[in-house]
């Protein structure tokens, strides 16, 4: 102790100011946290509470009305959806991505396709409209645009022919088949024809719109003229069954899949028929270096 105080007693007067307030500081720091609390903290009163809750009220309203502005300003931007694009179409042959472009949902084209595939078809635009998958709002829209070929002669043709398949098949081969109204079934009788061409056949009918001559066929792969000869006492064509379409906008997606056309062509068709405000004529497209002279004499019986 003695020592300690003589040290001390040692310091300059400067040291001994410079100890005494490091020391107060020292302490001003420990005394400063209860001190806080004791005075100078705020209390809140209940009312100071409820106030401070109805004004973060107040901005978390304004914040969601700004966000709800904010929504329905880029709603209105968006471009239209793809339900809005509308074409004509025949529900007996359209695909379930053609159906999507119509703004059906995909479980809804999957439906569709689903009861063809069951054997159902449409012979009437109501008979499609009937479906229970499709919506109030998607039949007034699509009504104008369903375009079916004549169904009612092509299941009638199917019906008594098959049925004559079943009853007498051995007088089959004495027996012309129509080629736009056979099914594969029907289409397998023919002499050549096995599984896999009478699927070609149907599937090429179905993105022509329709066979309108039996040299049609050699457009097949590998389908070759000997096979053509064979069928030649033994298929007809009838060409009321051929499905039609326009050169506008609204046929884009028929126009892409038909075979004359190809999708190139099919878009400056519809680009063109789009500025004109109406659909093209044969001749129109020609001039318009839209399609060649061989797709025009093609395509003469397939545009309205």
């Amino acid at each position: 102790m003695n020592r300690f105080l003589k040290d001390w007693l040692n310091f300059s007067k400067g040291e001994r100011r410079g100890v005494l307030l490091l020391g107060g500081l020292l302490l001003l720091l420990l005394l400063a946290p209860p001190a806080y609390r004791a005075f100078l903290r705020p209390k809140f009163t209940d009312s100071d509470i409820s106030q401070l809750r109805r004004h973060a009220d107040r901005l978390n309203e304004a914040a969601q009305a700004q966000f709800d502005q904010l929504q329905e300003s880029a709603l209105e931007k968006r471009p239209p959806r793809r339900e809005d694009k509308i074409f004509r179409f025949d529900p007996n042959t359209i695909s379930t991505d053609s159906l999507t472009l119509l703004g059906f949902s995909p479980k809804q084209a999957a439906a569709i396709v689903r009861y063809r595939e069951r054997g159902g078809r449409f012979r009437t635009a109501n008979d499609f409209l009937k479906l229970g998958v499709i919506t109030e709002k998607q039949k007034k829209r699509l009504q104008p645009v369903i375009d079916i070929a004549p169904a009612a002669a092509k299941s009638a043709y199917r019906a008594d022919t098959m049925r004559y398949v079943r009853e007498k098949p051995e007088a089959v081969a004495a027996q012309p088949v129509e080629l736009n109204a056979a099914d594969t079934a029907l289409l397998r009788t023919l002499p050549g024809i096995g599984k896999y061409f009478a699927q070609k056949i149907v599937e090429y009918r179905e993105q022509l719109g329709g066979y309108t001559s039996v040299e049609q066929l050699l457009e097949i792969k590998n389908f070759g003229s000997e096979r053509i000869q064979r069928l030649a006492d033994r298929v007809s064509v009838d060409t009321s069954l051929v499905r039609k379409l326009t050169l506008s906008e609204e046929d884009l997606e028929l126009m892409r899949r038909h075979p004359y056309l190809g999708a190139y062509a099919a878009r400056g068709v519809a680009q063109y028929a789009k500025r004109k405000g109406s659909a093209l004529t044969l001749d129109e497209a020609l001039k318009n270096n839209l399609i060649t002279s061989l797709q025009a004499e093609k395509l003469k019986a397939y545009v309205r």
